[in-house]
């Protein structure tokens, strides 16, 4: 009796789940149309939006817009295609994305935080295009990032520092940034500190000073050189030297290359940078008394 029992609780059970397995397979395959047609949408929209791209690209390459600006409009066509072969593969699929995102727990204020930034970026990335702060092809300081404008998105701007390196900026951060350009016919200025004894002569410093600085072949010509007495301390005179570095050099590289040639001539003519300060920590011992 329990043999029967239990092989009949078998069967209805294998008898299900074989069901189940058909109504599985039957509906996969009544959704291999509407899949194969979304595939077809996604690939077709690509296409388009490469087409459309391009076409735009070419068409404003004959007018005189802003290099900014043509990429605007470029990629607006392109996300504006994206946009409607979205909307057309979600029609194919006949799915109800406010289904889905009820399903997942998505409320309109949790879908909204989601993305946030994405549409910040987004809007900051159109203001950024249409005010032209700067252009592709400008140096920039962003924050502390300094280098070349290699690309300005729709969501970042991207940069070229001058060590190589590529930095993605999101454009919401840009555009709430402190943000210096520097123009391409501008030279840019180096301060450095010299301190000296009193033992060496002011004018002979400032004539090696300047002699060595405007050998440099990335140090500017115009505006000129100038070598200050900034204070006077208790041991050493203290100097600054002030000179500009070529816009297309690297500051960073002239910088360290002036610093190093005014070592260099000093001491080829024996005259002594002062040293850093020190600061001498007495203790004295007392011997306890009886």
């Amino acid at each position: 009796m329990f043999a029967t029992i239990l092989q009949k609780t078998f069967a209805d059970t294998w008898e299900q789940i074989g069901r189940a397995y058909t109504s599985v397979w039957l509906k996969i395959v009544g959704f291999l149309p509407e899949l194969g047609a979304a595939l077809f949408v996604i690939v077709f929209t690509w296409l388009t939006a490469r087409f459309v791209r391009s076409t735009i690209r070419r068409a404003m390459e004959k007018t005189s817009a802003d290099q900014n600006i043509q990429s605007l409009v470029v990629r607006i066509g392109g996300v504006f295609t994206w946009l409607i072969g979205l909307t057309v593969m979600i029609s194919v699929l006949r799915v109800d994305a406010a289904g889905i995102f009820a399903a997942l727990g998505l409320t309109g204020a949790a879908l909204g935080f989601a993305i946030r930034d994405i549409i910040a970026n987004f809007i900051s990335g159109i203001v950024l295009l249409s005010s032209r702060p700067f252009k592709i092809g400008d140096s920039v300081t962003i924050e502390t990032y300094d280098g070349v404008v290699e690309d300005l998105a729709i969501r970042a701007t991207i940069l070229r520092t001058v060590d190589g390196k590529e930095v993605t900026i999101p454009n919401a951060k840009v555009f709430g940034s402190v943000v210096t350009k520097h123009s391409p016919q501008s030279s840019r200025r180096i301060v450095i500190p010299l301190s000296i004894s009193y033992d060496s002569s002011f004018e002979q410093v400032k004539d090696l000073i300047l002699s060595t600085i405007t050998s440099i072949e990335t140090v500017a010509s115009d505006p000129a050189i100038v070598v200050n007495i900034t204070n006077f301390s208790a041991n050493f005179i203290n100097l600054e030297v002030w000179f500009w570095v070529a816009p297309e050099a690297s500051m960073m590289a002239t910088g360290n290359q002036v610093k190093l040639a005014i070592k260099q001539a000093f001491e080829h003519e024996g005259i002594k940078l002062a040293p850093a300060p020190t600061i001498a920590i007495m203790q004295e011992n007392k011997k306890p008394t009886a």
